[in-house]
């Protein structure tokens, strides 16, 4: 079987988070070695759209999201559509809690509830990727088009490159331990706290299918905002 590996200028990373992560990561670690990549499960059609754009909306702080995988493959099942992520649906890989992204929040929108408030496709509609470049963090966030459009919509308003974005999102969602896939959000929150000791005391973002845990600018952990 071919498989795609890591490229080299990414090895250094790779070796330092593992070892750096190794002791706290779960058994559904997100590092480049931890699931095989075979191409022909790639959806290479992964180019995103710009749906709407909020380029003039400074991020207050950022929100690292997590999504159950199971959960969304069982919904893609029945949407007729697990042919668009068959890497992360039926690739053999054991994917749990995986990233869904790594948002730059505006505090006003976050706490009003307005989703299309924060920065958005803040560079307009770029290009799709290299695979190359998304490869190394397909077991992080096992999709190319949800890769390409993390990049798109929230990355590229703040980092110059998706390279430094997606390092960036791999090396905070390291630092901790992930919870069973059979928990839903809210037991997977209570899990996180009682399994990772610096969150304790920090309030996490939930929503129906989705947790999430806050940085402020410098990415330092801080409780997230709470909604009115």
């Amino acid at each position: 079987m071919l498989r795609f590996l890591p490229s080299l200028k990414h090895f250094s990373l790779v070796a330092a988070l593992a070892l750096f992560f190794g002791s706290v990561t779960s058994s559904h670690a997100l590092t480049p070695e931890s699931c095989d990549i075979d191409v022909s499960d790639l959806n290479l059609r992964y180019d995103n759209h710009l749906d709407y754009q909020n380029k003039n909306v400074p991020t207050d702080f950022f929100l690292l999201v997590y999504s159950n995988s199971p959960g969304f493959c069982k919904t893609m099942e029945r949407k007729g559509r697990e042919a668009s992520v068959r890497f992360q649906c039926d690739s053999g890989n054991d994917f749990g809690w995986v990233v869904h992204g790594l948002w730059g929040e505006s505090e006003k929108a976050y706490k009003s509830g307005n989703n299309k408030g924060h920065p958005r496709f803040c560079k307009g509609d770029l290009a799709p990727l290299p695979l190359e470049t998304i490869k190394p963090y397909l077991c992080m966030s096992p999709g190319t088009r949800l890769l390409q459009g993390q990049w798109e919509k929230h990355g590229s308003c703040d980092f110059d490159s998706a390279e430094a974005y997606f390092d960036k999102t791999l090396e905070l969602a390291g630092q901790f331990k992930l919870p069973p896939a059979d928990l839903n959000a809210k037991k997977a929150i209570r899990w996180m706290r009682d399994n990772n000791p610096e969150l304790k005391n920090t309030w996490l973002h939930q929503s129906r299918h989705e947790f999430g845990i806050c940085f402020d600018k410098s990415f330092n952990l801080m409780s997230c905002p709470r909604k009115r």
